[in-house]
């Protein structure tokens, strides 16, 4: 049969209510090797209507790889995530679809009716984050009337009581996760800010050496630093999705301390046990060795805070490189390290003929005092947290 004859059948069955005949011609057609999108979608369909979950999510998963904005496809997808009470990732996924939704036309009665239930789902969500982050504000000791007025202020960016100002900038600060009100705007850090990096930059050979006898070991440490998933909908491709050509060997990995990597570089761990790392239950700090192959880049992006600074000191770098943040570019010199604001637009690039390495590190901007930190640490672990509780007390 062909892929038209397959998909053709299970619609029919599907419009009949047999469902579980529906499930065996689609389950056929994947098979057979002729599976498109649309008879994913049919699998996926069939088998939520006869329960099986796990197999939806697997059909629906398909077709977002093939088609990451399929409104069928996002909101079974956010269905499921949401069923599973991973609120987090259905909330991602229910903005999408709205965000969407705006662009299209004629919209069919069902999906008016989806959308709607989306948006509904949605307005629930937030209510829930909001207590949720309260009772985690609260434990932590909020006050409003103690708390610095930036704080304040972002918060209520947070929760969509305000909104921040246009700056006005070609490349302003653009945080995913957390933005905090009145912070300098800045490309590059001052140095002689962060009085610890010429200690860093004196023991260049020595981290180097821990890297080489870590590359010795193994090549399996480094892996691509950018995974694909489909926890979190795709709103945008990069070429270094999945590549050998951007990888790297975590000694920490979003606040989780990486025991064999550690192990492998003690004197680096140690180094790093000294600076103001961002401890921020599973969301920081990561460092990390982080290998470019000669001639790939780094595409454009922008981190999950403003809050904090990415710090980098180049190990081994040939010819040809270097990083731009915002409208500041500089070349990339080994043992000449460096700390940026990552929520301003930067990229990277390796045009030499060898890769570069350097190790990355994320630490607080030193402007934020002790309660702004712990207040932002625990907004941060509320937001990590949002839904994980509720699957914990299932």
């Amino acid at each position: 049969m062909t892929e038209a004859q397959y998909f053709q059948q299970g619609v029919a069955e599907l419009q009949a209510g047999r469902t579980a005949e529906a499930l065996a011609i689609f389950q056929q057609a994947v098979a057979s090797n002729v599976a498109t999108p649309r008879c994913w979608l049919g699998l996926s369909l069939a088998a939520l209507t006869q329960g099986n979950v796990p197999e939806a999510e697997k059909a629906v998963d398909a077709v977002l790889a093939a088609e990451p904005h399929n409104m069928r496809a996002l909101i079974i997808k956010g269905d499921i995530l949401l069923g599973k009470d991973d609120f987090q990732n259905a909330s991602s996924y229910y903005n999408l679809i709205l965000r969407l939704a705006t662009n299209l036309t004629d919209i069919p009665p069902q999906l008016a009716s989806d959308l709607d239930r989306v948006e509904t789902r949605l307005q629930q969500l937030g209510q829930m984050f909001q207590q949720h982050l309260f009772d985690r504000l609260s434990s932590a000791g909020y006050r409003r009337n103690q708390a610095s007025a930036r704080f304040n202020n972002s918060l209520d960016m947070l929760l969509g009581r305000k909104q921040r100002q246009d700056p006005g900038l070609k490349f302003p600060q653009s945080p995913h996760a957390f933005y905090l009100d009145d912070v300098p705007y800045c490309t590059y850090f001052p140095t002689e800010q962060l009085p610890w990096m010429a200690d860093l930059e004196a023991h260049t050979d020595l981290i180097e050496s821990e890297l080489n006898a870590l590359l010795g070991q193994s090549s399996d440490q480094f892996s691509p630093y950018v995974h694909s998933g489909l926890e979190q909908p795709q709103n945008s491709g990069t070429t270094l999705l999945d590549s050998d050509d951007w990888t790297s060997a975590f000694l920490w990995q979003d606040g989780i301390q990486q025991s064999e990597v550690l192990a492998s570089c003690p004197e680096t761990a140690a180094l790093m046990a000294d600076l103001p790392l961002t401890m921020i239950g599973g969301l920081a700090p990561s460092v990390l060795f982080s290998k470019l192959d000669a001639g790939a880049k780094i595409d454009p992006h922008t981190g999950l805070l403003n809050c904090r600074l990415i710090c980098h000191l180049p190990l081994t770098v040939p010819k040809g490189c270097g990083l731009r943040v915002g409208e500041d570019s500089r070349e990339t010199q080994r043992g000449r390290s460096w700390a940026f604001d990552d929520s301003v637009s930067h990229e990277a690039w390796n045009n030499g003929d060898e890769p570069r390495t350097i190790l990355l590190f994320d630490v607080w901007r030193p402007e934020l005092d002790s309660d702004e930190r712990h207040l932002i640490t625990s907004v941060l672990e509320a937001v990590s947290g949002f839904g994980k509780v509720s699957q914990s007390a299932g």
